[in-house]
């Protein structure tokens, strides 16, 4: 029988309770998905409630059952903290029985978690960290990598901006593991396409302000300005960014590589319209994607990111690997995913033998205050990327598990 919106809204609340002590315990008759977010620091925005939301509606479109066990959904703060995140992993893994953790907001701490995983014979499902690492020298045997990687995103937004003649770049990056990616994959794009980047500065997390990186980056004369915050901080940013003209600017513009449509909720159509967006989701593309906003919207009283419709789509394809194997069991799961058709939101998609999973990612443009016509109708579609032309291909992985 479906469950209430109300039923599942109870029980989120319930995750959340658990989520403050980072100690909820699985059952060991159960098979439980544990959903390792971010849910009081600067991405809990962009992730946060709204993934374990997304993680309770998969399930609960699942049917709440699989090979004759119910399926728990829990969660814990891991506040963008890599330290956290692994320790907390660890005694989900340990002790308190979780068979896979999902979402992960801190690259570092997935590439531990990923290796961890296998090593206890569970499973990571990376729906949220970005660093291509985790198909790549980090690669396992069992490790999938279900969200959009800095590499492709990177490289559809540099080639969308190459089109319009843009060639100077000014980069401002968060100081962690995902920004010092972005901003690799950034700068290996640019000099393909013949651009260049005038700076690179690396600004740490939480911060308040950015009036320094902003007056340097205006002064630089960059075509572009690229920023790899998320969250809080990129909502800052953008704001600050605002106040000092550059947006909207006829002269400079600003490429947000990470941007979620909750940012853009958040700072408006006024001084966005015109950004360009890599997403992998959006809200309103079509039957499938509007089916799960409908029950997402009302529990979360935002649309969803594409970041927490990958908790949904992976998780969702997760179980199916589950029940069509007959198995819990990572070895089986994990390959019988590698060998079959998968969706993401109506888009066939595949999981490659390094553990990327392949799909069509779109290019997007923030909408201006005369072009959206309901709540929530905030960007237009420029084109849709095969998977081919967003990863690179496997023959050029660094996994060590690949057969050469």
């Amino acid at each position: 029988m479906r469950k209430s919106i109300a039923t599942i809204a109870a029980l989120i609340g319930a995750a959340l309770t658990m989520a403050a002590t980072g100690h909820a315990r699985a059952d060991d008759k159960a098979l439980t998905i544990g959903v390792l977010t971010d849910l009081s620091s600067f991405a809990a925005s962009s992730m946060g409630p709204g993934s374990v939301i997304a993680t309770q509606l998969a399930v609960k479109d699942f049917g709440g059952i699989v090979l004759g066990k119910p399926i728990k959904v829990i969660s814990a703060d891991m506040q963008s903290r890599p330290d956290l995140a692994v320790t907390l992993a660890q005694h989900w893994y340990d002790v308190d029985g979780v068979d896979v953790i999902v979402d992960v907001p801190a690259s570092a701490a997935a590439i531990t978690i990923q290796r961890m995983a296998y090593e206890k014979h569970k499973l990571l499902l990376a729906t949220v960290a970005a660093t291509t690492e985790l198909t790549e020298k980090a690669c396992t045997p069992t490790g999938v990598h279900w969200g959009l990687d800095t590499l492709g995103t990177a490289t559809t937004m540099v080639t969308a901006f190459k089109q319009d003649n843009v060639k100077s770049w000014f980069l401002i990056m968060p100081d962690y593991a995902v920004g010092k990616a972005v901003a690799g994959a950034a700068t290996a794009a640019i000099a393909k396409t013949g651009g260049n980047v005038v700076q690179t500065i690396f600004f740490p997390p939480n911060s308040d302000d950015y009036t320094s990186y902003l007056l340097k980056a205006q002064q630089s004369g960059a075509d572009v300005i690229g920023v790899g915050a998320i969250g809080r901080d990129l909502v800052t940013l953008i704001k600050q960014a605002g106040e000092f003209n550059i947006l909207p600017s006829s002269k400079q513009r600003l490429a947000a590589f990470l941007m979620n449509l909750s940012d853009v909720d958040a700072v408006g159509l006024k001084v966005l319209q015109g950004i360009w967006l890599v997403q992998d989701f959006y809200w309103d593309s079509n039957d499938q994607t509007r089916a799960f906003a409908k029950e997402f919207l009302p529990i979360h009283h935002k649309m969803p990111n594409f970041t927490q419709a990958a908790n949904y789509s992976g998780v969702t394809a997760y179980l199916t690997a589950v029940k069509a194997s007959g198995s819990d069991d990572p070895e089986k799961v994990v390959p019988w995913m590698k060998s079959h058709s998968l969706d993401h939101f109506g888009k066939p998609t595949t999981l490659r033998a390094d553990g990327r999973a392949m799909f069509p990612v779109e290019l997007y443009q923030v909408k201006s205050p005369a072009e959206s016509k309901y709540p929530w109708d905030y960007l237009k579609l420029v084109k849709s990327i095969p998977a081919n032309q967003v990863f690179p291909p496997l023959s050029e992985s660094q996994c060590p598990y690949l057969k050469k």
